[in-house]
């Protein structure tokens, strides 16, 4: 899938009620090598009120496939572990250079919260909707970038 491709299955997954760090999580399934449901169940806990460290979803949906394409093995010892923790940041800083914050409450408190383009052409307007747009976005630039590396 493209960019705009995994932009709709993101919206379509939080339309059809899958929480923030979910759809993020299902729409990069195929390249995780995992299933759907499979992410369904690992991001099931991430949303409906449960806000681990109160960090917005779309966010730890993204460190989460972020980890499983560019994983740390255990013969990279702690060089892999660097090169994950920079990746993470990176990641984090993209979004934070978007929207400034990463806590879901505030984001969710920001009435000045705009979309992307790719979100105005697809439609969505809400708040949750529009940062997962943006992190699928951010996530699918960054993600082009390091396998260029």
């Amino acid at each position: 899938m493209n960019k705009t491709e995994k932009c709709i299955a993101a919206r379509d997954y939080h339309n059809k009620g899958c929480n923030c760090t979910q759809s993020i999580l299902a729409t990069f399934h195929e390249e995780m090598g995992l299933t759907e449901s499979q992410c369904l169940a690992l991001g099931g806990g991430m949303g409906n009120g449960v806000r681990c460290g109160s960090i917005c979803g779309a966010v730890s949906g993204g460190v989460m496939v972020l980890g499983m394409l560019f994983p740390a093995t255990a013969e990279e010892g702690v060089a892999g572990k660097k090169r994950v923790a920079q990746q993470t940041r990176e990641y984090i800083r993209r979004f934070q250079d978007r929207f400034t914050d990463l806590n879901c409450a505030e984001l969710l408190l920001n009435k000045e919260i705009q979309g992307t383009q790719q979100a105005e052409l697809l439609g969505v307007t809400n708040h949750c909707g529009i940062l997962i747009i943006s992190a699928v976005e951010i996530l699918c630039d960054y993600i082009a970038e390091l396998k260029e590396e």
